[in-house]
């Protein structure tokens, strides 16, 4: 039985894995022509087109694992029926029952692993994804200029006397800032600057200078090695948050709620169909013809359209849909495999 168990998963191993790179290079394709139109307005480095890659990667794993995982699976029983070895684990009295046992630990641990990405992952990579892009665009903006008077860094004047490039970074040297007041003025000199981006908060860091403050008709200096000024026009509505507070706010939110419910169901997709694939890959091959890849794109539109729409519908209760579904799919198993065979 052991060596049985080797061959299933090892078959099932190379279906899955050739329907998965197809369709994450596709994905990753798609990501790469939205992004063109970011950089449409933006500039970004490799590096930072990496970067939103990596925001974006459990997206992707999100819509093209479970699909691999059902399309394969099936794609693997449909190929051993046609090879007749389906034939031949049952002649030797191989229960139906054994390909569930081998599809449910995979089944199980690609949900869980799917809930992990949506409850866990999503919220991080989405804030970071939005902070990214929101720091470039206020660099874009944020584009000062050495020897040249009148620039701005929110309430602060600006004078850069050389700007040099370090790892695709900008350094600013030998900087001057003005900022004034009715009752207040204050003169800053330092040695070095660069811009920090503190979750979409620019940031103005200077090293080795002084600050010079004349208040009430008292001048005072202090030497520092490091300051940081913040540019308060750059600060949103939206702070950085917490797994839990993230979620939370969503469920506040209808479109947001409706959302992650959907994600939720979308997430309980492999375990939900463990019996649809060996009712759609288990055939007869001497009878009718091999209409699998119909019967696949049914199974995987009906579960996307019910999951998106119902949400609207239900809300919450929605999420009782995954058992209604493997219900549905027990009786098909019944009629289609555990009946004949």
């Amino acid at each position: 039985m052991e060596i049985f168990n080797k061959y299933i998963l090892k078959n099932l191993g190379v279906n899955i894995f050739s329907i998965f790179t197809p369709l994450f290079v596709i994905a990753s394709v798609v990501f790469l022509i939205r992004a063109s139109s970011i950089t449409s307005v933006i500039e970004i480095t490799t590096w930072e087109m990496f970067k939103l890659y990596l925001f974006i990667f459990p997206d992707l794993l999100f819509y093209t694992v479970p699909l691999s995982f059902f399309i394969g699976a099936v794609t693997t029983f449909n190929k051993l029926s046609h090879d007749s070895e389906m034939v031949v684990f049952f002649a030797l009295g191989v229960s139906p029952w054994k390909f569930i046992k081998i599809l449910l630990p995979l089944s199980l641990i690609l949900s869980i692993f799917l809930v992990f990405i949506t409850l866990v992952m999503v919220p991080h990579t989405k804030q970071m994804y939005k902070d990214f892009t929101r720091w470039k665009q206020r660099e874009a903006v944020f584009n000062i200029r050495a020897t040249e008077f009148g620039q701005e860094f929110g309430d602060w004047s600006v004078f850069i006397e050389s700007i040099k490039e370090e790892n695709n970074k900008k350094s600013y040297k030998n900087i001057a800032l003005f900022y004034q007041k009715e009752t207040e003025e204050k003169f800053i000199i330092a040695e070095k600057a660069n811009i920090v981006n503190n979750h979409g908060l620019i940031q103005l860091s200077l090293k080795n200078g002084s600050l010079f403050s004349y208040k009430q008709e008292k001048i005072s200096q202090v030497y520092f090695g490091e300051m940081k000024i913040s540019d308060i026009t750059a600060i949103t509505s939206q702070p950085y948050l917490n797994t839990i507070d993230y979620l939370k706010n969503s469920l506040d939110d209808k479109k947001r709620r409706e959302k992650l419910i959907s994600a939720i169901l979308l997430s309980f997709f492999p375990i939900a169909t463990i019996l649809l694939i060996p009712s759609i890959g288990i055939q007869n091959s001497r009878h009718g013809k091999n209409i699998t890849n119909l019967f696949i794109g049914i199974a995987v539109i009906l579960y996307y359209i019910i999951s998106f729409s119902i949400v609207k519908e239900i809300d919450l209760l929605s999420l009782i849909f995954p058992i209604i579904w493997i219900f549905i799919t027990m009786f098909i198993y019944y009629q289609k495999v555990y009946k004949i065979y």
